[in-house]
């Protein structure tokens, strides 16, 4: 931050310090509270949207700092700051689909008690421009009871929920330092209402792609089940994940890049078909079961289910003992004893 920026804060600071020195001796009293607060609403939310399966970004939580606290009572002239200042404690989620937006409102309205709610891409707000959120300000819930919620009990937090493109122009339009359409100049005015406009259309995009994977999974779920059609079929990453979900259904979940690694070592080598790939699979299978019996996976986290490994380690293991490209690819990549993996070939059927 700039000597420019930071003088303003420095100078609020100073002034209040000068005037009202025990509202600041409040603050900092009552500002561990509020970091505890922020932590438990953020702790809940992402629980909450975990269990929902919601996509997000990221989840971030913040107290206000002593420098923002005076610079904002000092712009705006509290009375009663502490209790008049709504986001001393603030978490804001930061989602992918705009389609989730209900199912998130419907966690914070659950979990939450809920004191105020704004939703600020309301075209009735005339004044406003840009590509706004959903504001609310909340108390913990009923389910937050225990001695060490006795404090925060009362407290008030502020929720900001907002889609990666809506936090995009956010930051971009807290840059401009534009908070109001009357205040842009007027030769600006209509760009930055166009860009606010893309900004929604690509949301909505994001939306639709996301409808239209959805739709492609499905659609390849029943190829995968047609012979027919089965040999031919490209691999992608919906493709190769719905099959290994499919083949190895008894195992361990995976995680997308996990699969997307997979994917790469696969057209790396030659495997550009589902029916390559199932052939090699069918073939190694009594391999792999013998070499995991020999050699498992060592898992320390209780979450597991299954024992052995999951199906990006077993179809790598499988295509290690079974072809010479898919060993050589990984012994670039210094993977140790590859003599452990050939040792099972003699168990590769025709």
């Amino acid at each position: 931050m700039s000597s420019e920026n930071t003088r303003p804060v420095l100078d609020a600071l100073g002034s209040i310090w000068s005037t009202q020195a025990e509202v600041v001796r409040a603050f900092v009293e009552q500002r561990p509270s509020y970091e505890s607060l922020c932590q438990e609403v953020a702790y809940i939310l992402e629980r909450g949207l975990k269990q929902r399966s919601v996509q997000i970004a990221a989840v971030t939580a913040r107290a206000k700092s002593i420098n923002s606290y005076c610079e904002k009572i000092t712009r705006k002239h509290y009375d009663k700051p502490l209790s008049e200042v709504t986001d001393l404690a603030g978490v804001r989620v930061v989602y992918l689909y705009k389609t989730d937006r209900p199912i998130i409102e419907q966690i914070i309205e659950k979990d939450f008690k809920v004191l105020e709610k704004t939703d600020k891409t309301d075209q009735e707000e005339i004044d406003r421009f840009g590509y706004g959120a959903l504001h609310y300000l909340v108390h913990l819930g009923h389910t937050s009871s225990g001695a060490r919620y006795d404090d925060l009990k009362t407290l008030t937090c502020e929720i900001q929920v907002r889609t990666v493109l809506q936090d995009a122009w956010a930051i971009i339009a807290h840059h401009l330092s534009y908070k109001q359409e009357v205040a842009v100049p007027r030769a600006l005015r209509r760009k930055l209402n166009s860009l606010s406009g893309l900004f929604e259309t690509a949301d909505d995009q994001f939306d639709r792609l996301r409808g239209e994977r959805e739709a492609y999974v499905e659609m390849m779920v029943e190829k995968v089940s047609d012979k027919k059609h089965f040999v031919q079929q490209d691999l992608d990453l919906d493709v190769l994940a719905e099959y290994l979900r499919t083949r190895f259904h008894d195992r361990d979940p995976f995680t997308e890049q996990s699969a997307s690694e997979l994917l790469a070592e696969l057209r790396e080598t030659g495997y550009t078909t589902l029916g390559k790939l199932d052939d090699a699979l069918r073939r190694s299978e009594k391999a792999l079961l013998a070499h995991e019996k020999a050699y498992p996976p060592y898992k320390s986290n209780k979450k597991y289910k299954h024992s052995g490994f999951n199906p990006i380690g077993c179809t790598r293991i499988s295509l290690t003992i079974l072809d010479d490209a898919f060993l050589a690819m990984r012994q670039k990549k210094k993977f140790k004893d590859p003599d452990s993996y050939i040792e099972f070939r003699k168990l590769i059927e025709k």
